[in-house]
């Protein structure tokens, strides 16, 4: 048996409960879906009387439709024109249904169809299509999906999946067929036995219309739960970029992430990476759709304006203000903006200035031309892609929104037309006077030296500079006197941005930045463990102020090229009243419903933990426990040796750090204690097979202690390329803190795990020769 990536992923658990009994059912379900089938129109008797002709009917010969409405990321298909059938008009109504035996009555596939039809027609998650006779009962053919799904293909795809779990229920003879050149799901009714609960309420009086009504019932209820759980997958899904982009049947992205319910037997240690929701994420998502499901016009606009005030609530302490994005990198979008709106402002006030005479000369032509340069710091251990993002330019080949695909490094549209935009990547670690471990000695030199160079250069130039409260090792960089320092010398010409996507911090550090510095990257998917992605920008209201200012001041064509450029990224939604001028400006349309989601399932997170921080006497026991896992975490991973080596990580003081460490413990491996580490694409490997159960494709001479380890499926953070070696990581998250703080899980139970984790991860490594001979 050959051993690939593929099956690595095959092998990691199904993302919620039913998806194992439709990976254990698909013979069965292949041996259901029918190979053909035929149309067959429901012809109607005409009916008699005056009444009767009111009522709408589908003509005899008229082929069903459904008509597909695309507006922007919203795709709507209409209700099919089937009306209720009339119970009077029935043939069978002849009969007194009461007096009918309980057999009679499950022959009457009829009398269930019209109740069925009803049902679905009344639902706003179900799409009639058709209706046949057969020669012993009915069939009704139908699509399943949810409000908000983007096309046709989302519908397909639910429909595909509810079918496929329901295929393992004896009690429902639901299959695929083949229509009108897609797949539609097929009932036949009557339906099979009556269980055995249902038929003692018959024996107790129960009237058989009654019976046959709550049958159908409760078949359309289990329909429903099943179509809302995939609809809700699937829209979770939406709204990223290609990060995002899900493969198979457990839809697993790049990072073996989903957006079905992490499964129970995954050891998950990779919050510094991606991360599939908890089953408590995942309802707080579903509550949130079927808010804006049953909303009115205004929903979109209140319930992205209720994410925006809970997140403001829990970080910013009154001292801020949020616009919503889609992901960490891409919202390095809007201290761009800030920079640009600035410099712009900077260039026009200084034209009558003698300074300003000395501007650089490709601003000859323009003189209000904006200039901005970002400096990123921990280049290569931040986001992917966030010096294009710095720049003004697209970091994936897909974008959120608009199902555009564009080139990586492609300028947004129309906004360099407004500025220059610059960046210098400033490499953490490395060079002669690097500490063992850490940042190299003269960083905070580098940083001042590109700042004041390219605030030199031109007295329009605004500088973009970043500090890292934790970078995808934990670093944190630059010194905090390098923002204080260039911030008092220069004012508004720093953007003065903090990078807290991952959110390991203290959380005093959010509000004390807005208050002295400038603004805020953060995210719900890093140590939260919301499913990814979902992030924010956090403006101290002084900026908020100054931004609208200047967007006063720009004429309507500037505000249509900064709208355009945004479009990509944000909808009116995410803004809110944010900044007003730029929210008017952006396109009409709907909100994110991916980023929503998403975010309702972080934010679920989030007020868990300071729920279970509340009720363990606060946020000093807390950290008591961050610090207390973190040191045996330490220590642990020095007992692997020689195929894996702890590298030590640096802590700070002061709010930087929750509980004053760093919660990510990373480590190199080798497969030859005497040869190098492994490298990035080894290790990326080695994260994809601690994702699966691989104890069948160890050496012969594993024992069967080393097969229990490599049984268990891990995810662990990414492989970072630091200088010395790669390194791949494992970390505290918000999921296993709030294990510890409320005793679901005490420390010695949570080491015994990790240390499986730390065994299967030396295991492979000493291994790995041999499993790479199965054709990874």
């Amino acid at each position: 048996m050959s051993l690939s990536l593929t099956s690595a992923v095959g092998l990691a658990p199904g993302a919620y409960a039913l998806t194992t009994r439709r990976r254990t059912h698909t013979k069965r379900r292949t041996l259901k879906t029918r190979t053909t089938a035929r149309r067959a129109e429901e012809r109607r008797a005409e009916s008699a009387g005056a009444g009767a002709a009111d009522k709408p009917r589908i003509a005899v010969g008229v082929r069903h439709s459904m008509r597909v409405t695309r507006l922007r990321d919203l795709v709507e298909i209409s209700p099919d024109l089937w009306a209720p059938s009339d119970p009077d008009s029935d043939d069978h109504d002849e009969h007194d249904v009461d007096e009918r035996t309980a057999e009679e009555l499950r022959a009457d596939g009829a009398a269930q169809v019209k109740i069925f039809k009803e049902l679905l027609v009344a639902s706003q998650h179900f799409r009639l299509f058709g209706h046949k006779n057969l020669r012993d009962g009915c069939a009704v053919q139908f699509l399943m999906g949810s409000p908000r799904m983007e096309g046709l293909d989302d519908v397909a795809r639910v429909t595909r999946n509810v079918c496929d779990v329901l295929v393992a229920d004896e009690t429902v003879d639901v299959r695929l067929v083949p229509e009108s050149g897609m797949m539609m799901a097929e009932i036949v009714f009557p339906l099979p036995k009556v269980d055995a609960q249902i038929a003692a309420r018959a024996a107790n009086g129960m009237t058989r219309r009654l019976l046959e009504h709550e049958r159908v019932t409760q078949l359309v209820r289990l329909l429903e739960h099943c179509i809302v759980h995939e609809s809700v997958v699937c829209l979770m899904e939406k709204g990223s970029d290609d990060r995002s982009t899900f493969h198979g049947e457990l839809r697993l992205n790049k990072y073996f992430t989903g957006m079905y319910v992490r499964p129970p037997d995954l050891l998950h240690r990779g919050t510094c990476t991606s991360s599939s929701p908890t089953d408590g994420a995942l309802e707080a998502s579903k509550q949130m759709v079927h808010r804006l499901w049953d909303g009115d016009v205004h929903a979109d606009v209140e319930l992205m304006d209720e994410v925006r005030t809970r997140v403001e609530s829990l970080f910013c302490a009154g001292k801020g203000r949020m616009v919503i994005h889609p992901s960490g990198t891409d919202a390095e979008t809007m201290p761009l903006l800030q920079a640009v709106l600035e410099s712009r402002h900077l260039a026009r006030t200084g034209l009558t200035t003698a300074s300003f005479a000395g501007r650089p000369k490709q601003f000859s032509d323009d003189p209000t031309r904006g200039n901005v340069v970002s400096l990123v710091a921990c280049a290569g251990e931040v986001g992917s892609g966030t010096t294009e993002a710095a720049m003004g330019r697209f970091f994936s080949k897909s974008v959120p929104l608009g199902g555009n695909h564009v080139a990586m490094g492609q300028e947004l549209p129309a906004l360099h037309e407004l500025a220059d935009m610059d960046a210098v990547e400033l490499v953490a670690r490395g060079g002669p006077d690097a500490l063992d471990g850490g940042a190299r000695l003269d960083y905070d030199e580098l940083i001042f030296a590109a700042a004041r160079k390219a605030l030199a250069a031109d007295p329009a130039c605004v500088v973009v500079l970043h500090t890292v409260a934790g970078s995808k090792t934990g670093l944190r960089l630059p010194s905090p006197v390098v923002a204080d320092t260039l911030k008092r010398e220069f004012g508004n010409r720093i953007v003065s941005v903090l990078d807290a996507c991952q959110m390991r911090h203290h959380p005093e550090l959010i509000p004390r930045w807005l208050d002295e510095q400038g603004p805020v990257l953060m995210t719900s998917s890093k140590f939260f463990g919301g499913p990814s992605f979902g992030s924010g920008v956090f403006f101290p209201h002084e900026a908020v102020d100054r931004m609208n200012v200047h967007l006063d001041a720009e004429a309507p064509k500037t505000l249509a090229v900064l709208a355009e450029a945004c479009a990509s990224y944000l909808t009116h939604h995410d803004i809110g009243d944010v900044l007003p001028r730029l929210h008017d400006a952006m396109p009409p349309g709907f909100c994110n419903v991916g980023v929503l989601l998403r975010w309702a399932a972080g934010l679920h997170e989030m007020e868990t933990l300071r729920l279970e921080t509340e009720n363990a006497g606060g946020l000093v026991r807390v950290e008591e426990h961050v610090r207390d896992w973190v040191h045996a975490m330490r220590l642990a991973a020095t007992q692997f040796a020689p195929h894996l080596e702890y590298v030590p990580a640096t802590d700070y003081e002061g709010d930087w750090q929750l509980g004053g460490v760093n919660t990510i413990v990373a480590v190199r491996l080798k497969s030859d204690t005497d040869g190098p580490y492994l490298s990035t694409p080894e290790l990326k490997k080695v994260y994809a097979l601690m994702t699966a159960d691989i104890s069948e494709f160890l050496a012969p001479e594993s024992t069967m202690a080393e097969r229990r380890v490599a049984s268990q499926r891990c995810l662990t953070g990414q492989p970072v390329d630091i200088p010395g070696g790669s390194v791949l990581r494992t970390v505290l998250g918000a999921a296993q803190l709030k294990d510890l703080v409320s005793g679901k899980q005490n420390l010695e139970q949570m080491l015994e795990d990790d240390k499986v984790l730390l065994s299967k991860l030396a295991l492979i490594a000493r291994q790995y020769d041999y499993l790479l001979s199965h054709t990874l």
